[in-house]
């Protein structure tokens, strides 16, 4: 049994935030996630990626695919039960596939968006600080993360914005300089306003400022974003204090007036200030825009920006999701290729003596046809296989990545493996074959003897 990269979480493509954040994990505790996942041997290497838009976790396992993945699905369900029917799964090929997507923001709200890059690498270095990382997981991140940059060096899926919102917070980058340390307002609390706070955020603004007719649905915007709430009353003072206005709502005639523009211009002693007005119809007067110092981008501004790249983009798509395509066929490939066969006749050899040590057991015991007392034994004597081959087994198959032939020497000596198997481990097989043809011809070469070993072994 080769180690298996196995997948299980959600997604803005499965669950709405109200879903979502039932099981979103807070960078604070992320390590008692972690630690809890660790618990149970299959899952030892694991991986927590947890957005606003998506909670996932990876696990790379020598036990079996979907053990691992029902271990997950229970530890996610157990945080809400109402997730389980948004759970996606992914396993082997599929699973890398989709690591390497989200690292290349093909899988993101906003198909290009640099954020999720860094939400990933951040996860993974807390993984690695809390020792839940392996070689393999390792190695598949670490691989993603060069993925992505190939994506992103190698098309142009990243290089403007497919949304109103993302292409207000370009504009305003150009036109300010830099969104790093704004103050944001939101004026209304629609979803509109939530995604743009959240872009403004993720380029680097430090405060969000939220002001709604509605003080209850300010107070759940605000939270959402982790911002703050204010009364409708004080909109001018917020305006003297924001470099970036999101406006969305529902108001018949608009809610930024001259007067009120012009007041918020002189307390902000002419310092620049840009307005991003998402509502239909206008919230922003349309002469604010000839105020020295105001910048006004309606919706029929945003659009002709997001028009003049949309076909570019989905074309680029197209191209980096071939990139993705290729880079998990090969990764998976690398994996399995060259040493998985070593792995797969350790365990073979450890799981036979386990259940032979079982099998002794409950005849001492004269319990032999007591089907309780067997499971027991048999779960007990896995999981002991498990914890001592995990290690072991992992910088195998990362000698056996690296072309570590010392390495893999020392396994053969260690472990009591013939030397033939070694030179099969260490042999390259013919360059593009895939990982399940490399699979089969293992399964002809030794065929009979490894039925026999599964069927002991159980």
């Amino acid at each position: 049994m080769s180690v298996e990269l196995v997948l299980v979480g959600l997604s803005h493509h499965t669950a709405p935030i109200a879903v979502r954040e039932k099981i979103a994990v807070a960078e604070s505790v992320l390590g008692d996630a972690l630690r809890d996942l660790r618990a149970q041997p299959m899952l030892a290497e694991s991986l927590v990626v947890s957005t606003c838009n998506r909670v996932e976790v990876y696990a790379a396992t020598t036990d079996s695919a979907s053990r691992a993945a029902r271990a997950i699905r229970d530890y996610l369900s157990s945080r809400d039960a109402a997730v389980d029917a948004h759970l996606y799964e992914r396993q082997g090929k599929e699973a890398v596939r989709h690591l390497f997507r989200v690292c290349s923001s093909l899988d993101s709200m906003v198909v290009g968006e640099p954020q999720i890059l860094g939400q990933v690498k951040s996860a993974f270095a807390t993984a690695e600080e809390a020792g839940a990382v392996g070689a393999v997981l390792s190695r598949a991140c670490r691989k993603a993360f060069a993925v992505a940059k190939r994506v992103r060096n190698e098309t142009k899926v990243g290089e403007s914005a497919v949304s109103m919102s993302f292409a207000a917070v370009a504009l305003a980058t150009r036109i300010l300089g830099s969104i790093h340390g704004r103050a944001v307002l939101l004026v209304g609390a629609g979803k509109m306003s939530a995604l743009a706070a959240r872009h403004l955020q993720g380029a680097g603004a430090s405060r969000v400022m939220v002001v709604n007719r509605s003080p209850e649905r300010a107070e759940h915007l605000a939270r959402e974003v982790g911002g703050e709430a204010h009364p409708w009353e004080t909109l001018p003072q917020r305006l003297a204090e924001a470099d970036v206005v999101v406006c969305s709502t529902a108001a018949p005639m608009p809610v930024i007036t001259v007067e009120l523009a012009q007041a918020a211009r002189k307390a902000r002693k002419h310092r620049p200030l840009f307005f991003i007005d998402l509502a239909v119809p206008r919230d922003v007067d349309p002469k604010v825009n000839g105020l020295d110092g105001i910048y006004v981008y309606d919706v029929d501004d945003l659009d002709k920006a997001i028009d003049a790249n949309r076909r570019a983009r989905q074309e680029e798509a197209v191209r980096a999701e071939a990139i993705v395509g290729e880079e998990a066929a090969a990764f998976v490939a690398a994996m399995r290729s060259e040493a998985a066969p070593l792995v797969r006749e350790l365990r073979l050899r450890s799981e036979a003596l386990a259940h032979a040590e079982v099998e002794r057991t409950l005849a001492r015991l004269g319990v032999g046809q007591d089907e309780n007392q067997r499971k027991c034994l048999e779960a007990l004597a896995r999981a002991i296989v498990n914890k001592l081959l995990h290690e072991p087994t992992t910088r195998i198959r990362a000698a056996g990545e690296e072309d570590d032939g010392a390495l893999l020497d020392a396994a053969v000596k260690l472990f009591g493996l013939d030397e033939a198997r070694r030179q099969a481990v260490a042999l390259r097989l013919v360059e593009g074959a895939s990982a399940e043809s490399a699979e089969d011809a293992e399964g002809q070469a030794h065929g009979p003897a490894r039925v026999a070993g599964r069927g002991a072994a159980r």
